[in-house]
């Protein structure tokens, strides 16, 4: 049970990592053709719609924030991409492990391929 409560905060230090954030944006997920980009890192105002052509990829991830969107540079503007409509590679994420208590911890079971890979 102990390697639970480390795989679990690895699966959420990966999807909320800090300002310190690292990885890249290798693409658009699927067959994408645009991209929504947001000015906030909640998504709640919506900036114009990116043409994936337009996007000069990999793009370095500067924050990744708890909402689970993705903070990055397109054409030399900042903008918050929702992590669900790109790709980063779990081995261009910097996680690290920590063990929580499971009876006080609001636990989210996730499926971020290789977030463990750093707990071993």
């Amino acid at each position: 049970m102990p390697n639970f409560k480390k795989i679990t905060l690895g699966l959420l230090m990966a999807a909320a990592v800090s300002a310190q954030a690292q990885g890249m944006v290798t693409a658009a997920m699927g067959t994408r053709t645009v991209l929504k980009a947001y000015t906030d890192a909640e998504g709640k105002s919506e900036t114009t719609a990116l043409a994936v052509k337009d996007i000069t990829f990999p793009l370095k991830v500067f924050e990744i924030s708890e909402a689970g969107f993705v903070h990055v540079k397109v054409q030399s503007k900042d903008v918050w991409l929702d992590r669900g409509q790109i790709r980063i590679p779990p081995e261009s994420l910097t996680v690290t492990c920590t063990t929580v208590d499971q009876s006080s911890a609001n636990l989210t079971t996730a499926g971020i391929r290789g977030a463990n890979s750093a707990c071993k």
